[in-house]
């Protein structure tokens, strides 16, 4: 039996998403979204859960990523929003509208459980050592490894000895100093 205060469902339906409850969000947000009285007045943040709870129970993933965009265009500082969104363009297998989407959440709160666990989940590669060069070339490969095997750091200069360009010049200028 559903409550008849709107606020309540609304509520509900994305705590149950939130729990892992899909089916049982979709039904909640469902009747909200079909309810002709409170269509109008409904949050950013409802959009967004309805959005992916219907690519995710439905399978409607085009019109669940259009709900998520439509989320992102009415309440664009909930960084929940932008997780929705990469969410559901995951389940389109669009990786790169994904990690677009992700990118814009974290630049909003970087510290964002969500949005930094679905980063990590997915594994972001890091930029190829040649860039107009494909990853599976011969020299990427190499020079990924390399980089690998070094930890993904630039080696390390001795602070206390000058460097080679630096050296000569130096020694050239000093006889100059003494006459």
């Amino acid at each position: 039996m559903l409550p008849k205060d709107p606020t309540q469902i609304l509520v509900r339906g994305i705590r149950a998403c939130q729990q892992g409850e899909w089916r049982d969000g979709l039904t909640l947000l469902s009747w909200l979204e079909h309810n002709e009285t409170y269509s109008g007045e409904l949050p950013g943040m409802f959009y967004s859960y309805l959005g992916h709870a219907v690519a995710r129970c439905e399978g409607r993933k085009q019109d669940g990523i259009a709900m998520c965009r439509h989320a992102v265009e009415i309440e664009p500082f909930l960084p929940v929003n932008y997780l929705n969104l990469a969410r559901t363009h995951l389940l389109a297998r669009e990786r790169r509208e994904a990690l677009a989407a992700l990118r814009q959440g974290l630049a909003l709160d970087p510290e964002h459980r969500g949005l930094l666990g679905l980063h990590r989940q997915l594994g972001i590669r890091r930029r190829r050592p040649i860039a107009f060069l494909a990853r599976s070339s011969w020299p990427n490969r190499v020079l990924g490894r390399l980089r690998a095997a070094h930890g993904g750091q630039r080696p390390k200069q001795r602070r206390d000895a000058p460097s080679s360009a630096a050296a000569p010049a130096a020694a050239s200028a000093a006889p100059a100093l003494k006459t």
